[in-house]
């Protein structure tokens, strides 16, 4: 029995229409009918097979009409329908997609996704949803980044509520809403377990970052890294799967159903089951194998979505650069805070104790005993309060802090320094030698120590780092070492350590000011004073770590070209050189502590040959402090 078959097109004299009919009946053996499609009500003969070579638009439109008739239909790719080939994953070459539609394990019943009773193909967009429903590796690097500070410079939120079909109603904001029946068509979305193919639901993606700095990591995410895991979504986009969903505002809002513009005040979203058969090409064989059983639970995750006050704030237009923290935070971190700022015996305890070891460790040049001091000193506490003092102009905690800092550094000054008076003891070692030059590295240090200690204070489940950060900057032994120079009277290692805890201190202050500020426990407008005087201090301090940074390159310089410089030769003699320190360079000049070994002992005028060689090859003035050594083979 020959089947009969339809063939729908907008102009069924032309010549592919007129090709495809003869393919169907030569290739087929089908009774192939041409029908002129016309946009008006109509019916469809259940024993019949329908095939579709229309444009996008009229495919919608006959699927529409259609979705309650149990018919066979058969869609054919047209030059005019992109988003049909692209849903339905159709081949492009006609007579594949038309081999590929007859497959019984490629059709099955179409679920669609319908928002205001109008079918959807792809998507629905409320505002502003930015890459994240876009095909980007078919996009320019160019065009990404043109539409990146597009959607930074629109950043707009809109009070809205939802209403799933289980739930009540819900109030949040947001910048933007994707709706799609299928998040598999994206490849924003790809990279997920779990297939959102046919299940009878909806996913809405919510955006809404509670700060600019947040939205710029959502769009660096998006643009750069380019995927998002449905279970691991950034926290400023909440998820919904739903079969309906309401979303309403007080005034109309802007939206777009597959890229054409629309208005409106609310919308309903509904996924509905079809009852025609349609097909789909073979790139969705694995994705229709995989097929879950429907599951009827919906999924509401909205919990990292603006609340309260944030919420009032961003739909009023005033996006802060920093996300600002909750009350809750605040009010936790704050009393923690407040209570390290205040001095007490066990502050003035630990800190006495601190030092004394501190100060015996850099006598016995013993690292373990200053590791030992640097963990016990609680001079963290006052530091990280002061900071926060300063993000959030807080005068109180500012003075208190002061207070209890002053104490501090006065007290390990001169417990140090009296122990150094009673000690019969004046030698250099390593843990002082290393505490008096310091520069910008040190600077570097400071300020990721203040970052982490801010951090970890603000997180109470970070908290037992603090430990950690006090050993990084290390606080207390270069505050020894001031002591120890007092107690000597020797400036320059006064001079030297007492810079090096300055820079320990400005750098922790002003990096755990930004910090907190980062974190959102004050607005950046509070902490513009304390943040330009702390920074001016800093600056004071960073010129003579310039200067210092700049003598260890030289020095690094230095000891490169000494390198090559082993042996030198005499008439009966031959001296070896061993670089031990270079204790200054310039760039003239440069003070070698060296070792000469050799079989006898040098002249004086030999000792002079080996520096005027150093001069020549080094380019610069060498002052050569010389330790003999014989060595008899």
């Amino acid at each position: 029995m020959i089947q009969r078959g339809s063939i729908y097109a907008r102009e069924i004299g032309d010549k592919k229409v007129l090709l495809l009919k003869e393919l169907l009946e030569k290739e087929y053996n089908l009774e192939v009918t041409l029908v002129e499609y016309l946009e008006s009500e109509f019916s469809l003969e259940q024993e019949q097979m329908h095939f579709l070579y229309l444009e996008d638009n009229d495919i919608k439109n006959f699927l529409k009409e259609c979705i309650n008739q149990e018919v066979e239909l058969y869609l054919l790719p047209h030059p005019k329908s992109p988003n049909t080939t692209l849903r339905y994953g159709l081949s492009k070459d006609i007579k594949k997609a038309l081999s590929e539609s007859f497959e019984a394990n490629l059709r099955l019943n179409d679920e669609m996704l319908f928002c205001n009773e109008e079918m959807v193909f792809q998507k629905v967009s409320i505002g502003n949803v930015q890459n994240l429903n876009k095909q980007i590796y078919e996009t320019s690097f160019f065009t990404n980044l043109k539409i990146f500070f597009s959607s930074l410079k629109n950043l707009k939120y809109k009070a809205i509520k939802l209403k799933t079909k289980n739930s009540e109603e819900m109030q949040t904001i947001a910048s933007g809403i994707l709706i799609l029946e299928d998040y598999t068509f994206f490849s924003t979305l790809k990279g997920n377990e779990t297939s959102s193919f046919h299940d009878g639901k909806l996913n809405a993606f919510i955006i809404a970052p509670y700060s600019i700095a947040s939205y710029l990591y959502y769009l660096v995410a998006i643009f750069l890294y380019h995927k998002f895991s449905i279970g691991k979504l950034p926290q400023n986009i909440g998820f919904i799967v739903t079969k309906l969903l309401h979303v309403k505002s007080s005034g109309a809002f802007h939206f777009s159903i597959d890229e054409v513009p629309m208005s409106a005040q609310e919308i309903v979203l509904e996924v509905k089951k079809c009852s025609y058969t349609i097909n789909y090409g073979k790139s969705f064989q694995k994705i229709i194998e995989e097929k879950t059983t429907k599951n009827e639970d919906e999924s509401i995750n909205l919990k990292s979505l603006p609340k309260g006050e944030m919420r009032d704030l961003l739909v009023a237009g005033k996006v802060p650069l920093f996300k600002k923290a909750s009350d809750e935070d605040i009010k936790d971190t704050l009393i923690g805070i407040r209570e390290n700022a205040k001095i007490n015996p066990i502050f003035i305890t630990l800190m006495v104790l601190s030092s004394l070891l501190a100060t015996v460790g850099i006598y016995q040049d013993s690292i373990p005993s200053v590791v030992g001091a640097m963990i016990l000193a609680p001079l963290m506490a006052p530091i990280i309060s002061l900071a926060m003092g300063a993000a959030r102009s807080d005068r109180k905690i500012i003075k208190a802090s002061m207070i209890t800092l002053g104490t501090g550094v006065l007290s390990a000054l001169f417990f140090s320094s009296v122990l150094t008076f009673f000690m019969p003891l004046d030698i250099v070692t390593s843990q002082i030698s290393s505490r008096i030059n310091p520069n910008i590295l040190d600077l570097f240090v400071a300020i990721f120590s203040g970052i982490a200690g801010a951090y970890a204070s603000a997180k109470e489940e970070v908290a037992k780092s603090l430990a950690g950060v006090a050993i990084a900057v290390a606080l207390v032994p270069p505050l020894c070492v001031s002591g120890i120079g007092i107690g000597w009277g020797d400036f320059e290692i006064i001079y030297g350590s007492f810079l090096l805890f300055m820079t320990n201190l400005f750098g922790m202050v002003v990096a755990a000011t930004l910090t907190f500020i980062f974190l959102g426990f004050a607005p950046v407008f509070r902490a513009k004073k304390s943040l330009l005087y702390s920074s001016l201090m800093l600056s004071v301090i960073c010129i003579p770590l310039v200067f210092s940074f700049y003598s260890l390159i030289l020095q690094n310089n230095d000891y490169e070209k000494l390198q090559n410089i082993k042996h030198f030769t005499f008439e009966d003699k031959v001296a070896t050189l061993n670089v031990l320190n270079i204790k200054s360079s310039t760039e003239k000049s440069v003070v070698i502590e060296a070792e000469i070994v050799a079989a006898t002992s040098l002249s004086t005028k030999e000792y002079a040959q080996i520096k005027n060689q150093l001069e020549k090859k080094m380019g610069k003035n060498v002052s050569l402090h010389v330790i003999p050594k014989i060595v008899i083979e």
